[in-house]
């Protein structure tokens, strides 16, 4: 794109804006979700919040990078937006779990718009050393935001009310659009392209009983098993389906190309990490160690510091070392994160978390930088949106897994064990019995200051206890990094690069 300087750098602010909207997303709900919960109920609906979000951003991901690749960049980006922000306007409404959950969903659809585009323009307007450096720079811009959001998302939930977590997005993402309306030009060749509309509809079933199926209440059942495998099918059709069709919505021809298949995984695990850590570990700390929406919200946003550290670090060791060795030690930071998390119970310090979050935002950053550049060197202009997506694809259906997984461990663990703790404190008093009887008591610091000292320690133990399967499914995602990371390709950056210097 024949961009003149200035023009590059208002179109990477108006990105950078973008990645701050979804990094306010991700930090100051995540931050603000155990208090709604006490609010509006449904312990049980709680990874429903983000996965229902999660679900349409990965569906729609790679829809519209194939949308980009034949329209352009600014059209999709810009509709993106428009639908994310229509649905934080109305989550802020919500008047119940079900109707948040719906607003979120419209948020996803958005994200899947908003998130791989914004990636992809910058892969179109700068070359190998200088797309290493600005993804550097995302990372820092991420961590600037992610440590205001929690900071922000806490003081707003705390002292004035949830519904603006939500309502915070609407100025950044208007000076977003605006921006790249006014900077980004196009020129390239569209070509007619036939919707792929088998295979979305085979992705999205699949996708949502799979969901379904992993986060249904009670343990699994026939019917949560049916669900399951019926799933699994219609995404083993899918892919048989991409494979026939002309025009497909994710092309599995990208995925031979080691460098992409090896994306794919490695973002799929640590979309597990970084949505696991986003969601379970503000539960934890809010409802096992009572602390407030602010509390939480400072530990998410250690995550980010770490992050930016890596992300800019990383950009410039890969030039030098190449990207296996970026990711290689990134993916171990991450695991060793992970599995810092494990031992987490009630007698956990505060800054014990912190250090764990730390570690795993330093390992993400270097990880993330490394796969995002080394996929968009290695295709065309032509395929890097529907490249770009399809990974970042992986990384949503990751964080989808893991929520969903975390979730199911969390509901079957805490049911019984939270009762038997019950009964042991109340000692026959029904009144207090009454105040106890909903773990959503535990979330809501008004409630929990009449819980007697001795019976909070005994049911935030039970919280801590159920929540303990859920840290070793991240360590598992953890782990599943480094396998990836161990795949990748060897040889320097410069001598991976496929088609990245193709344009048009």
């Amino acid at each position: 794109m024949g961009l003149s300087k200035r023009r590059k750098t208002l179109v990477v602010l108006a990105t950078l804006i973008g990645t701050f909207l979804a990094a306010l997303d991700a930090t100051v709900v995540g931050t603000a979700m155990p208090t709604i919960i006490g609010e509006l109920g449904g312990l049980s609906l709680y990874p429903w919040a983000f996965a229902s979000y999660l679900l349409a951003a990965t569906v729609t991901g790679p829809i519209f990078g194939k949308l980009s690749d034949t329209y352009g960049r600014k059209p999709v980006y810009l509709a993106g937006i428009f639908l994310f922000l229509l649905g934080s306007v109305l989550a802020g409404t919500s008047g119940s779990m079900a109707a948040l959950i719906a607003f979120r969903t419209l948020q996803g659809l958005g994200a899947g718009a908003v998130q791989p585009v914004a990636i992809t323009i910058v892969g179109d307007i700068f070359e190998l050393e200088a797309r290493a450096r600005i993804q550097g720079l995302f990372g820092a811009v991420w961590g600037i935001s992610a440590i205001l959001g929690p900071a922000v998302g806490g003081l707003l939930t705390d002292f004035v009310s949830w519904r603006w977590v939500f309502y915070i997005n609407i100025p950044f993402g208007l000076a977003a659009a605006i921006l790249l309306a006014l900077t980004l030009t196009e020129s390239f060749e569209r070509r007619a392209r036939r919707m792929d509309y088998l295979g979305t509809a085979l992705l999205t079933g699949g996708l949502v009983a799979v969901l379904l199926a992993l986060l249904g209440r009670g343990g699994p059942s026939s019917g949560s098993v049916t669900l399951f495998l019926g799933g699994a099918a219609a995404l083993v059709l899918f892919v048989f389906a991409e494979g026939r069709a002309e025009d497909p919505v994710i092309p599995l021809d990208l995925f031979k190309d080691r460098i992409l298949s090896v994306s794919a995984f490695g973002n799929l695990a640590m979309g597990g990490v970084l949505l696991g850590v986003s969601v379970y570990v503000p539960l934890f700390v809010q409802g096992s160690l009572g602390g407030t929406a602010l509390t939480a919200g400072a530990v998410v946003a250690s995550l980010s510091m770490g992050w930016p550290v890596g992300s800019f670090v990383g950009g410039r060791m890969l030039l030098k070392t190449g990207y296996r060795a970026t990711l290689l030690l990134g993916s171990a930071l991450v695991a060793t994160g992970s599995a810092l998390c494990v031992p987490m119970d009630r007698g956990t310090s505060l800054a014990y978390v912190v250090v764990a979050v730390v570690v795993i935002g330093l390992g993400l950053g270097f990880s993330s930088t490394s796969y995002l550049v080394s996929v968009q060197n290695a295709v065309p202009w032509r395929r890097r949106g529907v490249a770009t997506s399809s990974v970042v694809f992986f990384r949503t259906v990751g964080g989808s897994l893991g929520v969903a997984a975390m979730g199911a461990l969390l509901n079957a663990s805490l049911g019984d064990r939270y009762r038997a703790a019950v009964e042991r404190v109340t000692d026959g008093d029904p009144a207090l019995g009454r105040l106890l009887s909903d773990p959503n008591a535990l979330l809501q610091p008004a409630v929990r200051s009449r819980i007697p000292e001795a019976a909070y320690a005994e049911l935030s133990g039970a919280l801590a206890a159920a929540l303990s399967p859920a840290f070793w499914v991240l360590l598992a995602f953890g782990v599943s990094s480094m396998a990836a990371a161990a795949f990748f390709p060897r040889g320097a950056a410069e001598d991976l690069v496929r088609g990245g210097a193709e344009h048009g």
